[in-house]
């Protein structure tokens, strides 16, 4: 799962989500201006301080949808 976003530091990046909350690795954020074009990779805890509250909520709740067992709903998915 991707979503775009925009960071606290006025950037605006994406978001990857590729497993569970319980995996360190389970979401990473893409932020322009990395080396040689690329956009640079934090894991979701190292980048935790690019998002603001409600961002890290929705974050949490769409990887626990997507990845866990707790019983959300899984999200919409779009045509």
């Amino acid at each position: 799962m991707v979503g775009e976003v925009a960071y606290t530091d006025g950037h605006r990046g994406n978001i990857v989500l590729v497993g569970p909350r319980s995996n360190p690795k389970g979401a990473a954020l893409l932020i322009p201006g990395g080396n040689a074009g690329k956009p640079a990779t934090k894991l979701f805890p190292d980048g935790i301080d690019l998002l603001g509250p409600e961002l890290t909520v929705e974050l949490l709740c769409m990887q626990e949808r997507a990845f866990g067992a707790c019983g959300l709903p899984k999200p919409l998915e779009l045509d």
